[in-house]
């Protein structure tokens, strides 16, 4: 649910900056207001279509049903609550993986080992780089990482690790390119689902990450640069500087040092 919510925050902070760019440009040509608000809405409408085909495109190859989508939401719940033995077991024979002396899973002749941390809803780089330092003198060519999602901080991170490969397949990707091709659906066995408590600590984390700093800030440009073409310049002002204050904070909220 709350990453259903920071997806919609993301689509709508474009929506708006499209808008704002179209409005610009269409009263710079001296149109009037209502006519620029009118053409505005069109090409904001046409943009949003576009970037939705191309968006659905990249996200699979194949394009997911209704069914596909609750098994995928199945499957989260799976690995976030199911035994352990089970899904160890259970990516064993899915990936046809060996264990090492580690208990670690592994294949490519050990050359590549799977690791999984299902507990987070969201994997962080603070994990990333905790297993990054406890791997980083082996003599190993590649580490997968399984989870329920990521973020793009995550992606960024390990862009910068040498020596060894890391790939983060979260629950979506793990079903598209291995479950479904195998039709193999697990069947672990649950306890109760533990409610999702919203507070603000959540709010935080999703609201004022660290990669959402430029979208606010660019947010707030297009509103600054929009007070001088349009009537009520204060309002504009006011949000435009709502929009820096939430940048600022994305920073100043995560400004833990990296340590590798």
């Amino acid at each position: 649910m709350i990453n259903k919510i920071a997806f919609f925050i993301d689509e709508i902070f474009k929506l708006i900056i499209i808008f704002f760019i179209s409005l610009i440009f269409f009263r710079a040509t001296n149109l009037s207001l209502g006519l620029s608000l009118l053409l505005s809405s069109i090409v904001t409408i046409i943009l949003c279509v576009i970037f939705y085909i191309i968006r659905t495109k990249r996200l699979t190859k194949k394009q997911l049903s209704l069914a596909q989508l609750k098994e995928i939401d199945k499957l989260k719940d799976q690995f976030s609550y199911g035994s352990q033995i089970e899904i160890r077991n259970y990516l064993k024979k899915l990936f046809n993986a060996e264990k090492n002396y580690k208990n670690e899973l592994t294949i490519d002749n050990k050359d590549t080992i799977i690791l999984y941390n299902f507990d987070n809803k969201v994997l962080d780089c603070e994990e990333i780089k905790r297993i990054y330092r406890e791997n980083k003198n082996r003599k190993i060519h590649k580490i997968i990482i399984l989870c329920n999602s990521y973020s793009l901080d995550c992606k960024n991170l390990i862009k910068n690790f040498q020596k060894i490969k890391y790939e983060i397949i979260d629950i979506s990707e793990l079903y598209v390119k291995y479950i479904l091709p195998e039709h193999s659906m697990p069947n672990f066995a649950i306890e109760t689902i533990p409610k999702e408590k919203f507070n603000f600590n959540t709010f935080k984390k999703y609201a004022f990450s660290r990669h959402k700093s430029k979208t606010y800030f660019l947010c707030g440009l297009v509103l600054l640069f929009s007070s001088y073409f349009v009537p009520l310049r204060i309002y504009y002002l006011i949000f435009s500087a709502l929009m820096f204050i939430s940048s600022l904070l994305c920073i100043i909220l995560n400004t833990k040092k990296v340590n590798i």
